[in-house]
């Protein structure tokens, strides 16, 4: 059964009113009026008609209610209830916090540590305020050092900052000439959307498994930051080749020195047993910052979560870019919608792209694109771009920004 197709109580106004119908002429009937039928126009068919609205109300009402105890249902008033029953991983992330990286330069060589105390600030526009995570020393005989800091605002009004923009020192600091941001503002997103929570909790039970299976590793890099919407956890593949490059000059032997050389192989290479890839994508489907895959870092290789023999290893999805090109037509007898139906063909082209690019390894798929643009009243297509494309789990359509839609006029059935 479709999960849309189930309820908890009758919703239909008709068939509750049918109901009340036929129960009254039973009870009519039963009580010496045989062969009674209610009128169309009986005043007791109005007053039921009534009746019947307010049920299907409270119907209503029930079935919300039902649905709003289920996972896939749950909305907005009910979900974190949900989430509640499973204690504080099952809670809603809260907005994120922006993140960059900020680089303190002297204005002279200074022949002792300069050091920079953690929470001081800069900003771009005396609006918006970033502050160093941690404390910051300049070694001596160096000019600069580089630290990160972090927006003192939650969501995304810290997103955004080109390199460069924070560069207005907020406490001063004796010797320093400048301050600025040398990676972009990224990472800050509002409290995480119902969706992807809706995703998460479902991912959650494999969250008890202590055994580093990759849905426990995938919950946990949902948690780093709200502006995460998808996750993979894999174990990479051993390059046979490097791995006989690497046996040649050891020999096939049992001995203690190929054992520990073998093991350090595996934990360096970040290839084999006991290592693990996790990627995760952003909201609109963002690449990670490097701000935000040390937020993952941290939060996978905490000890309660990594088994004790995992190396965890956070890298980028590799991007696969695509474009947008096609031609179409309109039917004459649509002369007149001609400007609607260009509209429409312009926001089902961009829900394409948007949904192209949400999630790792979905496939670029041309055939989506043309059943949207169909369904907007076009009569025929010529899609040149994108092409079919499997994608790994690990890559990720990129959209690169060209899109060349032709409008080529009228035509005939």
């Amino acid at each position: 059964m479709a999960f849309n197709d189930f309820f908890f109580s009758e919703v239909d106004s008709r068939k509750i009113q049918a109901l009340l119908q036929r129960m009254y002429e039973e009870f009519q009937r039963a009580n010496g009026n045989p062969g009674f039928r209610l009128a169309a126009g009986n005043p007791e068919r109005l007053i039921q008609l009534t009746e019947a609205a307010a049920l299907t109300q409270v119907a209503v009402d029930i079935d919300k209610t039902g649905k709003g105890n289920l996972l896939f249902f749950a909305d907005e008033t009910t979900i974190e209830y949900i989430g509640d029953l499973y204690g504080d991983r099952g809670k809603r992330l809260k907005a994120s916090y922006a993140l960059t990286t900020m680089r303190y330069k002297l204005s002279v060589e200074r022949p002792v540590i300069t050091p920079i105390p953690k929470g001081y600030r800069s900003t771009p526009d005396n609006k918006v305020f970033f502050a160093t995570l941690k404390p910051l020393e300049i070694p001596a005989g160096e000019l600069y050092a580089d630290v990160e800091a972090q927006c003192l605002t939650p969501g995304i009004e810290g997103d955004g900052f080109d390199i460069g923009e924070i560069k207005n020192m907020v406490d001063l600091i004796p010797f320093m000439a400048s301050v600025e941001n040398i990676t972009p503002s990224t990472g800050g997103a509002e409290k995480e959307d119902v969706e992807p929570y809706r995703e998460r909790l479902r991912m959650l039970p494999e969250s008890f498994s202590v055994a580093g299976p990759d849905g426990a590793y995938e919950f946990w890099a949902r948690t780093a930051n709200s502006g995460i919407v998808d996750a993979r956890a894999w174990m990479p593949e051993l390059d046979m080749q490097s791995f006989a490059d690497f046996l040649s000059p050891w020999g096939i032997t049992d001995s203690a020195g190929f054992y520990k050389a073998l093991f350090d192989y595996f934990r360096t290479s970040g290839t084999g047993p006991g290592n693990v890839d996790v990627t995760v994508l952003m909201k609109y489907g963002e690449l990670p910052s490097d701000e935000v895959m040390q937020q993952v870092y941290e939060t996978l290789t905490d000890k309660t979560r990594r088994p004790l023999t995992d190396f965890v290893h956070v890298i980028k999805p590799t991007p696969i870019e695509f474009d947008v090109e096609f031609e179409y037509w309109i039917e004459t007898e649509h002369a007149t919608e001609v400007a609607s139906i260009i509209d429409a063909v312009n926001k089902a082209t961009e829900r394409y792209i948007s949904w192209q690019k949400s999630k790792l390894g979905l496939d670029i798929n041309p055939d989506l694109l043309h059943k949207l643009l169909m369904d907007t009243g076009v009569k025929r297509l010529d899609i040149k771009k994108p092409e079919f494309r499997i994608l790994k789990p690990i890559e990720v359509a990129q959209f690169t920004g060209s899109k060349n839609i032709i409008y080529s006029g009228l035509e005939d059935v």
